[in-house]
Formats: structure tokens, C-alpha cells, sequence
């Protein structure tokens, strides 16, 4: 008889558990998603005024394309090595020039070694032209196959003067000679965007 009253009260124990569990479960998934939507609108508002301020950069120069690649890693190798890789994360381009962005994905930091390398350590690199001074390489590949005659890059760094990226101005069809102002204008905005990045 003992045993008759206690089924009922720990069925009713249980099921106000299970109850108070699935409301916080509920809650929690609610709040989550909340957050999960307030980070995707700030992202895409912070994506918006970047590629606002890359098609400012680009119509000021007179550059066919500006963008922005960024160095992640890209999984690993088999013997636990990182792989490096850049990708183009931003792009404008102006009217006639194809987009690039999709096709400049996950490309290997060792197939531009020589590019890159001179970029971190000059922070700057200038190819006004690209087809006889810039070294051979996947990225020199990719410019003469965009039609790129001229192109000009900037080391982006975070505040510990870790490499985030690079800013990259293109001119298609015809080269260009970047006046000091324009280079000087250019090197102030890669500092800038690092804060977008």
C-alpha cells in the first residue's frame, strides 16, 4: 500500500522536472537563436560599410578591381602540419570587370611563396607592371589570366602585427602608375580596414 502512493508522487516529481527542463531547454535554444541573428545582421552590416569603403578606394584610384584577401588555415596535412592558405573574402569591381571572388578560394600560401613573402616584409608591393616585374607564381597566373596589367598591395595587420591579409588594387586592360598621394591614400586604408577584419 506504502508503495501505491509513492508512484504517483514520483511520477508527478518526475513529469514537473521533465517540464521545468524542456522551458529552460526551450529558453535557452530561443536565446541562442537570438544571438545567432543578432551576429549574422552586425556581420552583414560591418561586411555592408567595408565593401562600401573598398568601392570608395577603388572609384577614387581609377582601379578596375579592389579587394581583400585574408590568410587562414585551410585543415591539415597528414603529419598534423596546418595547411596556409589566402582567400579573397571582399570584392568590387567596376562595371565590365568579372568577379573573382568565388574562383579565389583556398589557395595554398606556398603557391604565391615568393609574392607573399616580399609582401610581409615590405608591407607593400607594387607591380605597376605585372607581366614583367612580378614573380612567377600561381597568384602572377591568376593576374595575367584576369587580364591584370598593374597591381598594387598592402599588408593588413591586426593591433599584435599579426598578418591578417592584404588589400589588393587591379587595373584590367591598361597599366597604371600610382601617384605617391594615391599609394600614401591607399596604405592609410589598409591600416583602416584592418578594424573591419
Amino acid at each position: 500500500m506504502a508503495s501505491e502512493i509513492w508512484v504517483p508522487i514520483l511520477t508527478a516529481i518526475i513529469g514537473a522536472v521533465a517540464t521545468v527542463l524542456s522551458i529552460r531547454y526551450r529558453h535557452n535554444l530561443q536565446l541562442k537563436k537570438e544571438q545567432i541573428k543578432c551576429q549574422v545582421q552586425e556581420a552583414v552590416e560591418v561586411d555592408t560599410e567595408l565593401l562600401s569603403k573598398l568601392d570608395e578606394l577603388r572609384n577614387e584610384v581609377g582601379a578596375s578591381r579592389a579587394c581583400i584577401y585574408q590568410f587562414h588555415n585551410g585543415g591539415e596535412y597528414y603529419t598534423g602540419r596546418s595547411m596556409q592558405k589566402i582567400s579573397m573574402t571582399y570584392e568590387t569591381v567596376k562595371a565590365g570587370i568579372s568577379r573573382n571572388i568565388n574562383f579565389r578560394q583556398n589557395v595554398p600560401v606556398s603557391a604565391c611563396n615568393e609574392t607573399l613573402a616580399n609582401l610581409i616584409r615590405d608591407r607593400r608591393l607594387y607591380y605597376p607592371d605585372v607581366k614583367n616585374t612580378m614573380p612567377e607564381s600561381l597568384c602572377k597566373f591568376y593576374a595575367i589570366e584576369d587580364g591584370t596589367k598593374s597591381m598594387y598591395k598592402w599588408a593588413i595587420y591586426d593591433l599584435d602585427k599579426r598578418a591578417l591579409g592584404y588589400l589588393q588594387v587591379d587595373f584590367v586592360g591598361k597599366k597604371k602608375t600610382l601617384s605617391d598621394d594615391d599609394i600614401q591614400d591607399l596604405e592609410m586604408s589598409a591600416i583602416k580596414l584592418a578594424g573591419y577584419l
